[in-house]
This record gives C-alpha cells, structure tokens and sequence, in this order.
C-alpha cells in the first residue's frame, strides 16, 4: 500500500501500473506498513483530528484547522436563535385561575392572540366591567372562562416571559459580539443557552 500526503490518499500497490499508465500516480507516494493503512485508513481519528502526512510523507493526525472566528460567532448566534425559537415553542407554565396546571403559547401569533386579549380586558375594566367572562385557550387546548383581572395579570406574565427570553438571546449574543472582538475563541464556543 502506499500513501500521498499531496492528495491525502492510499493507493493500492496491485493498481500502482494502471495509476502510472494513466498518469494519476502522484509523485510523493511512499510505501506504507499495513499498520500504517490500518490506522490511517480504516480507523476513525481522534476528535477534533484529520488525517495529513508528515514531513516525511507518511499519514498522521493532525489538529483540524480552527473554524474562523467569524464562521464560529455566526454559528453560535445561529445556536442561540434556534434555541430562543425552541424555548419560545415550549410556551409558559402557568397555573389557571382554576387551578389546573397548563402552557401559555408564546409564539408570535400566540403574543398577537395575547395583546388583544389584554386590550379587551383592559377596555372591559376602563368601562367598569369587572365581571365579564373571556376565554382563553391554552395549549392543551383548554378554554379558560377568565374576568379581565385575571386575563390581564396573565397576557401581562406570558409576555414578561417572552421579553425575559428575548432578553437572555440578546445578552448571550452581546456576550458573542464581545468575545469576537476581543478574539477569544474559548469564549465564544463557551457560550450556551
């Protein structure tokens, strides 16, 4: 067997004649041990390794090159986003005014439902009416008969929760900013919801 570390590639010695013929055998090819094709070819390298040739052409792991720091502040904002929307998506838990245990939505319809739910609720007080009955729907797909008390002291929590989460996106993705400019690699891959 033989190994080229200009194109990173074991070329077996039974085909070297057809490489040649074809004018495809690299010129740095060096004969390997069948250790060496084991190791190299067939086994998985060490995390955060590929494979590269030596100074004398032989196969050895090598450290993957770093991901460019830029490339590297994109994907963990990218990471934040995804998991601001995955905790968006799991909605608030929230205990009923009947007690019962449930999610509010959080979603960006779900804050539209819930502002003009606290609008008429707020409109419903303006006007004196204390004990009118709205319903809301929760994820379980509940109604909740709720007096506009209730429903605002509820779309006024569910929205408090939205910008607390909002909030902890931009602060992780200031914290991303920061750590770029100051090129702290360790820093930015650090970073976690």
């Amino acid at each position: 067997m033989h190994y080229s570390s200009s194109t990173n590639t074991f070329y077996p010695d039974e085909l070297q004649e057809a490489y040649r013929v074809a004018g495809s055998w690299p010129e740095d090819a060096v004969a390997v041990t069948d250790e060496e094709w084991q190791v190299y070819s067939i086994g998985q390298p060490p995390a955060g390794h590929r494979r590269s040739g030596d100074e004398n052409g032989h196969p050895v792991w090598v450290p993957e090159d770093p991901v460019p720091l830029e490339e590297l502040a994109m994907a963990k904002r990218a990471e934040v986003e995804a998991d601001l929307e995955a905790e968006l998506a799991k909605g608030m838990p929230c205990t009923m005014p009947n007690g019962k245990d449930d999610v509010v939505q959080i979603l960006t319809a779900d804050r539209q439902n819930l502002l003009g739910l606290a609008i008429e609720a707020r409109d419903l007080q303006a006007a004196g009416v204390t004990d009118a009955t709205q319903e809301f729907r929760a994820m379980s797909n509940i109604q909740y008969p709720m007096k506009p008390a209730e429903m605002i002291a509820l779309t006024d929590s569910a929205l408090g929760h939205y910008r607390a989460l909002l909030n902890k996106s931009w602060t992780l993705k200031n914290a991303i900013d920061a750590a770029l400019a100051t090129e702290d690699r360790n820093a930015i891959e650090a970073i976690t919801w």
